[in-house]
C-alpha cells in the first residue's frame, strides 16, 4: 500500500522531481566520466610513460572526487530541501487522515529511494556513453592512437560511483526522515500559507550602495588588469578578489531598490500591462536570494574562467610544443669564467665524444652558443622602454645593469635551417632581438618602434626590424625566451667577464634529429636519450666539466602534457559541477518563489488578466532571475580572463578565442536547459 501510494505521488509530482532528476542525472554522468578516465585510456596506444602521466592524474580526479561529492551532496540536500517545502502540506493531510509519522517518513523514504534508484540507472547509462566520447577527447590531448579503441565499462568507476552516491543519498533520506519526524502537524497543515517575508530596502540607499560597490568593483578590475604586473605579492591578489567578492554581494543587495527607482521614472513602461506586478516580484524574488545569488554569480565566474583558462591552455600547449621543439634532442651546458675571469670554451660535441655518447643516429646536428661575455646590457637594448615591463622601479633598475645575451647571425641560422625555417639577414652594423615571451615582447617592440641603437668598439648598432623576431634557441614546452639579441658573426666579445655586474655564464647548445622516421625506433631513442644510463656517460661523478643536460622532444611533450591534461580534466570536471550547482540553485529558488506566489496569480486571473500575460510576465521575471548573476559573472570574466591568460602568458594565447566560444557553448547548453526546465514547471505550477 504504501509502496502504491509512493510511486503514484512520485507520477503526481513528476513536475516538481524534474529538476532534482536532471541535477542527479548529470551529477552520477559527470562523475561516472571523469572516474573512467583510466580505464578508457587502457584501450588507447600510448607510450609507457603516457600511461604513467595518465595513471597520476586519476590518482588526483580521485582527490578531486572527494571534493565534487561534497558539492553535489550539498546540492541533493538542498534540492531535497525544495522538494520537502512543496510537499509539507501533503503530509500534513496524511497525518491528518490518521497516518503515523513513522508510516509518512516511509512514504518519504520510499519516495526518495525509487527517485535516486532511477536518477542513478539513467545517470550511470548517460555517464558510460559520454565516457566513449571523453575518450577521444583523452586520446587527442594525448595524442594516441584509437585504432585498437573498444567500447568499455569501468567498474572500479561503477563502483566508486555507486557508494558515493549511496553515501549522499543515504544522508539525505535520514534528514527528510528526521524533519518529518520532527515536524508539527499545525506547521505542515500551514506550510503552503508561511512565505519568505520580504523587507523592503531604502531606495536612496540602495543607490548609494550600488555605487559604492560600482566603484569598489571597477578598483579592483583595474588592479587586476592594468596594474596585473604590480601585484608581486599572494596577499595584493587577495585584497582584490575579497573586493570582488564583497561588491558582488552588495551589487544584489541593491539592485532590487535602485531597480526600482529606475522602472518607477519609467512610467509608460511601468504601469503598461502587468509589468509593476512583474518588477516588485522581481525585486521581492532578488530582495530574498542576495546571498545565493552572490555564490551563483561567482560560481559562474569561476565556470567560465577555469573551463576557458583549461581549454586555452590546451590549444596553446600544443600549439607551443610543435613550434618550439622542432628537433628531435638537445644538450647543453654552461660554461663558466675561470678563477681570472676570462671565458672557457666548452664545445657540447667534444664533450658527448668524450663521454662516449654514440651519435651516429644523429643528424641536422647544429651547435650554437649563447654568449654572455658582452659590453651589451638591457639598458643599451631597451632605454626608458623598461616601463613597459612593469614592476618596481627598483626592479626595473636593477634589470637595466644586467648584461643581455648575443647570437651570433651564422649560428642561428644553422639552427633555424635544421627544422626548415628561412634564414635572417643582417648587415655588419645591425642587429635583430628575438624573444617569443609575450610579457618581454612588449618592452622589446616598444624599444624597436624607436629605432633604439648602441654602441660597441666604436660601431653604432641599428635595429634591422621594428618589432622583435619570434624564435629561441634552446627547446622548450613553453613560450619561455625572454630575449636575445643577434648580431653580426663579427661583433666583438670580452676577453674576461665582470662577475659583479651581472650574470656569468654562456650557454652552449646541440641540436639535433633522429636519422630514422620509424616510431619504434624513434621511442627506442627517446628511452635511450632519457635513460639512467645516458645520464651516468654525460655526467660521471668523477667529471671535470659542467654539467650536460639532454632534452628530447618526447620528453618535452610528455612532460607539458601531464600538467596540461591535469589543468583540462580538473578544470572541466570542476567546471561543470559549479555551473550545474549554480544553474541548480536559481532553478530550486525560482520554482519555490512561483510555488509561493501561486495565490497572486490566481488574484491576477480573477481581476482579468488573461494567460498570454501571466505567462509573459513570468517569462521576464525568470529571465532576468537567471540572465542577472549570468551577466555579472560574464562582466567578471572579461577581467578575470585577462588577468588569468596574463598569468599563463607563459604558454602562449593560441586558440583563446576558440575556447572561450567552446566554453560558452558548455555554460548555455547547461544553463539554458535549466532555465527552460525551470519555466515550464513554473508556468504550470502558477496554473495549479
Amino acid at each position: 500500500m504504501l509502496f502504491k501510494l509512493s510511486l503514484r505521488n512520485i507520477k503526481r509530482s513528476v513536475q516538481n522531481y524534474l529538476i532534482y532528476f536532471a541535477t542527479l542525472i548529470l551529477g552520477v554522468a559527470i562523475f561516472y566520466v571523469f572516474n573512467a578516465l583510466g580505464t578508457q585510456s587502457i584501450m588507447l596506444n600510448v607510450s609507457s610513460d603516457t600511461r604513467e602521466i595518465i595513471s597520476y592524474m586519476m590518482d588526483v580526479l580521485s582527490v578531486v572526487s572527494v571534493f565534487v561529492s561534497v558539492v553535489l551532496g550539498f546540492l541533493i540536500v538542498y534540492a531535497s530541501t525544495f522538494l520537502m517545502k512543496r510537499r509539507k502540506k501533503e503530509f500534513g493531510i496524511y497525518m491528518l487522515l490518521g497516518m503515523s509519522k513513522g508510516k509518512v517518513s516511509l512514504v518519504l523514504i520510499m519516495e526518495t529511494i525509487l527517485v535516486g534508484i532511477f536518477s542513478l540507472a539513467v545517470g550511470l547509462a548517460l555517464g558510460i556513453a559520454a565516457s566513449q566520447g571523453m575518450s577521444i577527447i583523452v586520446a587527442n590531448m594525448f595524442e594516441a592512437d584509437m585504432t585498437d579503441f573498444q567500447f568499455v565499462v569501468s567498474k572500479d568507476a561503477v563502483i566508486k560511483t555507486l557508494c558515493y552516491f549511496v553515501i549522499m543519498y543515504a544522508i539525505v533520506v535520514l534528514l527528510d526522515a528526521i524533519v518529518v519526524g520532527k515536524a508539527k502537524l499545525i506547521t505542515l497543515i500551514q506550510a503552503g500559507k508561511r512565505a519568505q517575508k520580504n523587507h523592503a530596502k531604502n531606495p536612496v540607499l540602495c543607490v548609494i550602495v550600488f555605487l559604492v560597490a560600482g566603484v569598489m568593483l571597477g578598483s579592483a578590475y583595474y588592479n587586476v588588469t592594468a596594474r596585473v604586473q604590480e601585484l608581486q605579492q599572494l596577499a595584493d591578489v587577495g585584497i582584490q578578489v575579497a573586493k570582488g567578492i564583497l561588491s558582488t554581494f552588495l551589487i544584489f543587495w541593491s539592485v532590487s531598490g535602485l531597480m526600482l527607482v529606475v522602472v518607477k521614472r519609467c512610467k509608460r513602461f511601468y504601469y503598461k500591462g502587468v509589468n509593476s506586478f512583474s518588477v516588485q516580484e522581481l525585486g521581492n524574488r532578488i530582495n530574498t536570494t542576495v546571498f545565493s545569488g552572490s555564490v551563483i554569480c561567482l560560481l559562474l565566474f569561476f565556470t567560465i574562467c577555469i573551463l576557458s583558462s583549461a581549454m586555452a591552455i590546451k590549444n596553446a600547449t600544443n600549439a607551443t610544443l610543435r613550434a618550439c621543439a622542432p628537433m628531435d634532442v638537445q644538450f647543453y651546458t654552461y660554461s663558466m669564467p675561470k678563477e681570472d675571469g676570462t671565458v672557457s670554451d666548452i664545445s657540447v660535441r667534444e664533450c658527448l665524444e668524450e663521454a662516449g655518447v654514440d651519435m651516429s643516429n644523429l643528424t641536422d646536428i647544429t651547435e650554437l652558443t649563447e654568449h654572455n661575455n658582452t659590453s651589451v646590457t638591457l639598458d643599451d637594448v631597451v632605454g626608458d622602454a623598461i616601463k613597459q615591463f612593469g614592476g618596481t622601479d627598483e626592479y626595473r633598475e636593477y634589470l637595466k645593469e644586467q648584461p643581455i645575451s648575443v647570437v651570433f647571425l651564422s649560428e642561428y641560422n644553422a639552427f633555424l635551417a635544421s627544422f626548415g625555417k628561412q634564414p635572417i639577414t643582417l648587415s655588419d652594423d645591425e642587429y635583430a632581438i628575438v624573444c617569443n615571451y609575450s610579457e618581454m615582447k612588449k618592452m622589446y617592440d616598444a624599444a624597436l618602434a624607436t629605432g633604439r641603437t648602441f654602441q660597441v668598439d666604436e660601431i653604432t648598432y641599428k635595429p634591422k626590424h621594428a618589432s622583435c623576431l619570434d624564435g629561441f634557441v634552446s627547446m622548450s614546452n613553453s613560450r619561455s625566451n625572454a630575449g636575445f639579441v643577434l648580431v653580426p658573426d663579427g661583433f666583438p666579445l670580452n676577453e674576461k667577464i665582470d662577475t659583479e655586474k651581472g650574470y656569468t655564464c654562456n650557454t652552449s647548445y646541440f641540436t639535433a634529429n633522429y636519422t630514422t622516421k620509424d616510431e619504434k625506433k624513434q621511442e627506442e631513442l627517446n628511452a635511450y636519450y632519457s635513460s639512467d644510463n645516458i645520464e651516468q656517460l654525460l655526467n660521471p661523478s668523477d667529471r671535470m666539466r659542467p654539467y650536460i643536460y639532454c632534452h628530447t622532444k618526447q620528453y618535452l611533450f610528455d612532460t607539458s602534457i601531464s600538467m596540461t591534461a591535469m589543468v583540462v580534466f580538473v578544470g572541466i570536471y570542476l567546471g561543470v559541477v559549479f555551473l550545474i550547482s549554480g544553474a541548480a540553485i536559481l532553478s530550486l529558488k525560482e520554482l519555490s518563489e512561483a510555488a509561493d506566489n501561486r495565490e497572486k496569480y490566481q488574484i491576477l486571473r480573477r481581476l482579468g488578466v488573461d494567460e498570454k500575460q501571466l505567462r509573459h510576465s513570468l517569462l521576464a521575471q525568470s529571465a532576468v532571475f537567471f540572465g542577472m548573476p549570468l551577466l555579472l559573472a560574464i562582466i567578471h570574466s572579461v577581467f578575470g580572463m585577462q588577468t588569468a591568460m596574463f598569468i599563463l602568458s607563459v604558454f602562449g594565447k593560441d586558440g583563446l578565442m576558440l575556447s572561450i566560444l567552446v566554453a560558452a557553448g558548455i555554460i548555455l547548453a547547461i544553463y539554458g536547459i535549466y532555465f527552460l526546465i525551470t519555466y515550464v514547471c513554473s508556468r504550470k505550477i502558477i496554473s495549479e
